[in-house]
């Protein structure tokens, strides 16, 4: 009696595990996109180094989003600063940008911005200063140039290992490329071969599981 049980655990766990692992392959093949950058709901995916136009929803803001435990690699973007003589970085040379140093548990930003990882994390850029969002506290940093709520990004280093987002914002027009992996939402999934190779997976794990269940009662 003990063995149905038991092996409706282990079906269980063998489906968790096969999700995420279609989970991390699905990131793969989001970064593995001809485009600079991904639209993903109300932030766009910045994928590879490049040149980026995004059109912020606050034309006075721009926000980075960092999910720090998942960033073990550089990150940097460069973009004009909206006055002269502005400064954020000496790696762009605009001398305006925002970049991601990690080094094991401890994450920097810009120059002086260095901590434990904490979990997703929204990096503010307003009024030429930098901050974290809901902190007090601010950092000197640029003020990006923008044109009818049009900044011009250009991407240094981009990867996998350190995924970097700008938020509440959208590519424009010419840009635009919806992700269609699991991990991110779609507007048809059911276009969508990765989804549908994990419902199928998701499904046989359950039938298995119901058969499990139904053994053990009999």
């Amino acid at each position: 009696m003990k063995l149905p049980l038991t092996l409706s655990f282990f079906v269980a766990l063998i489906q968790l595990c096969t999700s995420n692992v279609l989970s991390k392959r699905g990131i793969q093949e989001l970064l593995s996109s001809d485009k600079n950058g991904i639209q993903n709901g109300s932030d766009v995916i910045m994928v590879k180094p490049g040149p980026l136009e995004v059109i912020l929803n606050n034309a006075s803001e721009l926000i980075f989003g960092v999910c720090e435990q998942n960033c073990n690699g550089e990150f940097l973007v460069c973009y004009e600063g909206a006055f002269n003589n502005s400064w954020s970085t000496d790696l762009c040379k605009s001398e305006c940008g925002f970049y991601v140093i990690t080094e094991g548990e401890i994450i920097t930003y810009l120059d002086s911005m260095s901590r434990t990882k904490r979990n997703c994390t929204e990096m503010l850029i307003k009024n030429g200063t930098t901050k974290q969002k809901d902190s007090p506290i601010n950092y000197a940093s640029c003020l990006p140039k923008v044109d009818n709520g049009v900044v011009k990004l250009n991407i240094m280093n981009a990867t996998s290992d350190c995924v970097v987002t700008v938020k509440n914002a959208k590519l424009k027009q010419d840009e635009i490329v919806v992700p269609s992996s699991t991990n991110f939402p779609s507007n048809n999934p059911s276009n969508n071969p990765t989804s549908a190779a994990t419902k199928i997976i998701g499904n046989f794990g359950w039938i298995f599981v119901l058969i499990s269940f139904f053994a053990f009662h009999q």
